[in-house]
This record gives C-alpha cells, sequence and structure tokens, in this order.
C-alpha cells in the first residue's frame, strides 16, 4: 500500500511481522498501490522489505530517500534513514499561495459580495485603496462586515462600492471622534443602508460564525434601540439556568471573503498577529470561502514555529497570500515583543488632511486621484509616501518614541488662568471618578473615546500616588496600560508597551469588564444624555447620523457602575434621547460643563448634587 509516497508490499503468503526486520526472503510479495488498486508492481521500494543488496548482509540493507519519487533506496538501517529523511521538519512547508494584492482582488472578489475587512492585528487599509481601484463606476453593491468605518473606509462610501454597513462605528476617530461628512451624506440620501451593532455583540456575531452555531449569548444590547433594530439577528430571550434573568441572542454572521492584515506570514498562509486582537479572527475561521491575508512581510514557516505563540490564523482557511508592507498605512502597525519584523507609527498628518478632504466632494476627488488613482498598484503608493516619512514613521514605533512627541511640543510657559469649561469638566469627571474608585473598590477602569477618556487617566496617575492601583483597560485588548504623554489617543500605540496583558475584545468587555467577577468603573462620553441615563451616540432620526456604540453599550450593559461626561447645552443634554445606544440603568453620574447629576437612593433620574 501506500501511504505518502511510501509503498508496503503484500505478501503471498503467511510472513511473520519479524521476518520484516531479519532479511528473511521476500520472494512471491506482491507490492500493490492504493494509487492504482490491483495493479502489480515488480520492484520493491518498501523501506521495511527492501531486499539486501549483491553481497551485502541480510537485514542489513542501506535506505535513501528520494523527495522527488518519495521512495527509499536500499542503503542502510531503515529506521535511521526514516529519522533523517521523513522526521525533520522543513523550513518551508505547504502549498504557495503567494500572489499580487491586485491579482488577488480580481480573483475573489466579486460584485454582490458580503465582504469583511477584519482587524486583528492592523486595519487592511492597502485592500481599501486596491477595492476603490477595480471597482469604481462597477456599482458591485458590496455589502461590508467591518468593526469600525473610519476615515479610510470612507472612500469605499465615496466611490458607490457600498450597499449596506454591518458595524459599530462610523466616523473619524482623530484628533477626536466625530462624524464623517461622507458617512453622514450616503445615510441622509439613503444610498447606504447601516446595521448597527455595539463591539461586543459584533464580535460574539462572528464568533458564532466561527464555531458553527446559529447564534450566542449576550448580556449587550438588551434595552437599547438596536434590540428593536435588528429583530431579524437578535432576540431577547429568559435565561433557562437563571430564574427571573434576561439575555439577548445573536445571530451568527458569515462573510462571503474576508480580508485580514497581518504582521507576518509564509507562503501557506500561516499568518502572526501581534496583540491587542480587538475582533480576533473569528470572522477568517466562520467564512464560507476563505480569506485573502495581506502581510507586512512573507516569512519561513520556521519563523511562525518560533512565534507559535502570535500565530492566530492557519493556511488552510487562506485562499490567497500577498505581501504587502506598510498595509495598514496610515494606521500603525505594533510589532512589540515580536523580533525580526518591524513596526510603523500612526500617520495622524496623513489621517488629519484626509479628514479635512472628507468635507467637501471636490476636495475629496482630488486627494483620492494624488493618493489612489494615480497610484496604480501599492509599491506606487508607497514611492509616494517617500523614503524619509516612512523611515520617521518606523521610528515612531519605538517604545519611548513619546519622549521625542513631548519635546516637539509648544513651550509650556505658565498655564493661562482660568481653565475653561471644558477643562474644569474634565478635572470635576476626574475627581469623581477617584472618589467612586476609592468609596466602591473598583479595581479596574475602563475609558471609553474622548473626555472620559482623559479624565480616566489623570484619575488613575493620581490615585497610584494614593497607593490605590487600579488597572486601566480600552476595549481592543489593552489591559493595566499606563498612558504615555503628547498623544491623547485612546488606542495610541505607544501605550502598548506599558500593558500588563494584551488581549481582545471578548476578554476586555466581556469577561474583564463585564464578567462575573469584575469590580469595574466605566466612563463614557456620548452626542447626547437624558435624565434617566440613557446615551445617544448613533443617530437622530429621520437623517442625521452621529457614530454609533463602539465599545459605549457593552460598558453601559455589563460594568459594574458608569460615570458620563457631556457638555451641557439644550443638544447634548435633553429630557429624552431619540435613540439608546446604551441604556442608562448602570448610569450614576452625570458630569456636565455645569456641574454633576447624580440618582440619589433608588432614583430612575438624575438630580443635581454639585
Amino acid at each position: 500500500m501506500v501511504y505518502g509516497g511510501f509503498h508496503e508490499t503484500l505478501p503471498s503468503r503467511k510472513v511473520k511481522f519479524q521476518d520484516r526486520f531479519q532479511g528473511k526472503s521476500t520472494r512471491g510479495r506482491r507490492r500493490v498501490s492504493t494509487l492504482s488498486p490491483g495493479r502489480v508492481r515488480r520492484k520493491i521500494h518498501s523501506p521495511f522489505n527492501t531486499p539486501p543488496q549483491s553481497g551485502g548482509k541480510k537485514g542489513n540493507a542501506r535506505l535513501t530517500f528520494s523527495p522527488r519519487s518519495s521512495t527509499f533506496r536500499s542503503m542502510g538501517d531503515p529506521f535511521q534513514e526514516v529519522l533523517q529523511n521523513l522526521i525533520p521538519l522543513k523550513p518551508v512547508e505547504g502549498q504557495s499561495k503567494l500572489m499580487p494584492l491586485d491579482r488577488a482582488v480580481r480573483t475573489f472578489v466579486e460584485p454582490g459580495m458580503t465582504l469583511h475587512l477584519g482587524i486583528a492585528c492592523i486595519p487592511p487599509n492597502a485592500v481599501v485603496y486596491e477595492l476603490v481601484r477595480q471597482f469604481r463606476g462597477r456599482d458591485p453593491r458590496f455589502t461590508l462586515v467591518a468593526l469600525g468605518l473610519t476615515t479610510v473606509s470612507s472612500l469605499l462610501v465615496h466611490a458607490g462600492l457600498l450597499r449596506k454597513a454591518v458595524t459599530t462605528y462610523l466616523g473619524d476617530s482623530y484628533p477626536s471622534p466625530g462624524p464623517n461628512p461622507v458617512f453622514q451624506e450616503a445615510y441622509r440620501k439613503g444610498t447606504l443602508e447601516i446595521q448597527h451593532w455595539s463591539l461586543l455583540s459584533f464580535v460574539e456575531r462572528l464568533k458564532a460564525g466561527a464555531l458553527g452555531m446559529g447564534f450566542l449569548p449576550t448580556r449587550s444590547l438588551l434595552g437599547s434601540s438596536m434590540e428593536k433594530d435588528n429583530r431579524a439577528d437578535f432576540a431577547a430571550a429568559d435565561d433557562p439556568f437563571r430564574p427571573g434573568g434576561k439575555l439577548g441572542l445573536v445571530g451568527a454572521v458569515h462573510a462571503d471573503l474576508p480580508v485580514y492584515h497581518a504582521l507576518a506570514a509564509d507562503p501557506q498562509g500561516n499568518a502572526l498577529f501581534a496583540p491587542p486582537y480587538a475582533e480576533n479572527l473569528y470572522g477568517a475561521l466562520g467564512s464560507e470561502r476563505g480569506v485573502i491575508v495581506t502581510a507586512e512581510k512573507i516569512v519561513s514557516t520556521d519563523f511562525l514555529r518560533a512565534n507559535a505563540g502570535y500565530v492566530r490564523l492557519p493556511g488552510c482557511r487562506v485562499l490567497a497570500v500577498c505581501e504587502v508592507p506598510w498595509g495598514g498605512h496610515p494606521s500603525g502597525a505594533s510589532a512589540h515583543g515580536i523580533a525580526g519584523v518591524e513596526g510603523y507609527g500612526v500617520d495622524n498628518p496623513f489621517v488629519a488632511v484626509l479628514r479635512q478632504a472628507c468635507k467637501k466632494k471636490k476636495t475629496l476627488d482630488a486627494w483620492m486621484e494624488d493618493w489612489v488613482f494615480s497610484c496604480p498598484d501599492h509599491r506606487a503608493y508607497l514611492g509616494r509616501l517617500g523614503p524619509e516619512r516612512m523611515r520617521n514613521l518606523k521610528d515612531k514605533a519605538r517604545p519611548d518614541a513619546w519622549k521625542e512627541d513631548c519635546d516637539s511640543l509648544p513651550p509650556r510657559g505658565k498655564v493661562p488662568e482660568p481653565a475653561n469649561a471644558l477643562e474644569r469638566m474634565v478635572i470635576a469627571a476626574m475627581r469623581e471618578i477617584m472618589s467612586r474608585v476609592r468609596e466602591n473598590r473598583y479595581r479596574t477602569l475602563l475609558a471609553g473615546i474622548g473626555a472620559s477618556n482623559l479624565a480616566a487617566w489623570m484619575g488613575t496617575y493620581f490615585l497610584r500616588q494614593e497607593g490605590y492601583e487600579v488597572d486601566v483597560m480600552a476595549e481592543v485588548g489593552f489591559f493595566g496600560y499606563l498612558p504615555r504623554p503628547a498623544d491623547p489617543f485612546i488606542f495610541n500605540l505607544s501605550n502598548i508597551p506599558t500593558c500588563k496583558m494584551l488581549t481582545d475584545i471578548s476578554e476586555i468587555l466581556g469577561v474583564l469588564a463585564g464578567g462575573r467577577n469584575q469590580r469595574c468603573l466605566g466612563a463614557l462620553s456620548a452626542a447626547q444624555v437624558d435624565r434617566w441615563g440613557n446615551l445617544n451616540s448613533t443617530l437622530i432620526p429621520p437623517h442625521l447620523l452621529i457614530t454609533g456604540s463602539g465599545g459605549a453599550n457593552d460598558v453601559a450593559s455589563g460594568a459594574s457602575e458608569v460615570l458620563v461626561l457631556v457638555p451641557q447645552s439644550p443638544f447634548r443634554v435633553v429630557p429624552e434621547v431619540p435613540y439608546i445606544t446604551a441604556p442608562g440603568q448602570r448610569v450614576r453620574t452625570l458630569v456636565t460643563t455645569l456641574g454633576r447629576f447624580e440618582k440619589v437612593g433608588g432614583d430612575r433620574d438624575f438630580t443635581l448634587t454639585a
């Protein structure tokens, strides 16, 4: 029989097993291949059944392995030959799936598909550019499943490639979070359908798909407008194991074709990702057809073996592998803790220019002509970036690069007096956070994007001065980090080397901020808040898109207590929000530019207390 190219003889008479290793006669034996049943071959190639060579001693035949024919030749000790030729690992294994990015998109992306741009390490921004190059003017009517659509993703909408977005956030994030005019215009005109989810419920849908299950339970979305809007994919149910308990059920989501950008991959597609893992690889593992992997660097399988703890995607699920250095630009790439692969910092000036261009159709058209259509491929795009800019971005990936950022700030003179209203609000919220942490002995602090983040960061440093250690978390997978000065962006890559643990959204939002033993205080900002503490950051019916939940709903649904920061105005602080992004049951404190509001005793609504 044949097993991977090795042959075993079928004796025509009874032969004891040990005869094969004692040089006894093999006359009369037939060799039959399972590749061609019934065919008799004359030559015997079995490593365990080879007759001695002329003049040789019985039982002492030499064997050699021929990789081309996958057979052994009679020359020596069979066992030693197997150890030398069969057992050793190959430096590079598996069928190569390497191909250029433009070819991978032409081969595997079809109009009408549900695409998933996954984020488990680095956003696949080079793929966004390539999709726009190949499908502009063709009305492909893609459905896009993505954790968030940020500034770069607006190109897909502006070019008319998307029919529907399944996501948790649509907007800009740098230098501060806010609505993006491209998304707002598409929503207002009705050219883009949007299905809103929270971060955790979005990941749970992907995970259900990867597990081959129709749904997974969640504590998120209950009591929010998303519970009603997503009836086709969400259901509220009684908890069968906790009398009186309620839970949500999120339906599985499967993309036709996911795309992920890895830090490194081998030619077969086994892919390495550096934490934090954000949504993780559930979207790739639950896809219908397979996944396209783009990677900063193509490496050997031996390199992956040496870093196996970071390999998150097996090559058997991969359709194509594309080497795309700087494939996440203008986003950054962290390679913290992984030798042999370089990272790079976020290109903040690039993002700021693109955000400004998004304000008008004419300026965005001009930007796309310069950076997308005038660059026929990714290599041309990198040429336009230029080596000096790329060197500077690589330098920003150093753990201590924040020190140079501090040195580049304008001279710090005397702090102007008095502080403005927003600064006073942040300071008041910081003091309230510190008080709540001490009073209720909270052990973790999850800060959302915006002013709440600054208040939580400052409070953490002052609490540590008092000897009270609280671990700060960020929803994409940061745990126990201490924010670096200079850049206040919540997911600043300079904070990664300070983390005690790097994980993913499921563990941060599902367990550490909302699980059984959590002692977590959430600090959130929002576009609107009402007298019951309900938050709205999603939309104002019928046509005004804001951004989306992000992780706000998950924090408000799972943390022990939530504090909210919102500047006071008739538009921001309202009697009742028109859309509930996050329910207010766990929101106990509201800090505004005019005062502090609390839910006193068992009250459901706020009272001005300071």
